[in-house]
């Protein structure tokens, strides 16, 4: 097993579209993104199972968007980046990161 050579954290949120918190999870920063995406999200949708859509960065294109499929058969818009070397606003991601300023 190949583990990363970061220390420190990741922190998942599920937030609605006003960014209100949804769900959270925290864990260590070797284990992958779509391996660990999708337990905000079964926390999320078990609390509010009025939730009929995600939303997600390219970091959890694949084994997320499969995992999601077989939990709860939610459809889930992955935001890709159009150009690499602009900045750029994209759409629904500024929420998030919006919320994640709030927690700091």
């Amino acid at each position: 097993m190949e583990e990363k050579k970061i220390k420190g954290r990741k922190r998942h949120i599920a937030v609605d579209t006003q960014g209100h918190l949804l769900g959270v999870v925290v864990h260590a920063a070797n284990l992958h993104d779509t391996a660990t995406g999708i337990f905000p999200v079964q926390y999320a949708t078990t609390l509010y199972p009025s939730i009929n859509r995600l939303c997600g960065d390219s970091g959890y294109r694949g084994t997320f968007v499969d995992e999601v499929a077989d939990w709860k058969d939610l459809p889930v818009d992955i935001v890709e980046r159009k150009q690499k070397a602009f900045w750029n606003v994209l759409p629904k991601r500024w929420i998030v990161e919006r919320t994640f300023s709030w927690l700091s």
